[in-house]
């Protein structure tokens, strides 16, 4: 069933959810995010992703200097994530239903060295797809916590090729808004138009 979200919201109620999005996720979080430099940034990333209960129930990795717990430790984690990055390239949600078979092998890897976020078990699509919506600067989007898929009425994507399905679904909304009503960015408050269309999306559709 295609996910129709967006094309079903006029471009002020748009406007008014990006607006509405709750401040602690938008001021302080993402604009920390984006503005970190590569010192500290595996700290802030375990930071983030703990505050926004990424693994829970399960604990996180932390960062070498900070754990107790066997490796693979968190920078670790994320610099090997990083890695995949260049293949990606600037691949973006909107993009993923054009996705070349490379990209498609990038992603499959970022899924599963995600799935390693807790110090025991697996990490879910919840934590994964909030880690990816970091690691790609918000282009790779967005985030499936509960809260969101019950906005999509979806259920938890319990593999990478279900997660790709969701997010060709996602594009296919996002288009169709753009097609009724212009570009989400021009849609979006000033502030935040310049914000990852992933980002955007999961704004659009997250906690208040």
């Amino acid at each position: 069933m295609a996910i129709e979200a967006l094309r079903k919201k006029s471009p002020r109620q748009v406007h008014d959810d990006i607006s509405a999005y709750a401040e602690r996720y938008t001021d302080h979080d993402w604009r920390a995010w984006l503005g970190a430099g590569e010192e500290g940034r595996a700290a802030l990333f375990g930071s983030l992703l703990r505050k926004w209960q990424a693994t829970r129930p399960l604990a996180m990795r932390r960062v070498r200097e900070d754990a107790a717990h066997e490796p693979p430790f968190l920078d670790e984690l994320l610099a090997v994530a990083l890695k995949e990055l260049p293949v990606l390239g600037d691949l973006t949600v909107m993009t993923i239903p054009t996705r070349t078979a490379d990209q498609t092998d990038a992603l499959d890897r970022l899924w599963h060295i995600l799935r390693q976020l807790p110090t025991s078990g697996a990490a879910t699509c919840v934590g994964i797809t909030k880690a990816v919506l970091l690691v790609t600067d918000g282009r790779i989007g967005p985030a499936l916590d509960s809260q969101v898929r019950r906005a999509l009425h979806v259920a938890r994507a319990k593999t990478c090729e279900a997660w790709l399905t969701f997010l060709q679904d996602v594009a296919e909304d996002i288009a169709a808004f753009e097609a009724m009503h212009g570009t989400l960015s021009e849609a979006a408050p000033p502030q935040w138009a310049h914000v990852g269309y992933g980002r955007l999306y999961d704004m659009a559709l997250g906690p208040r």
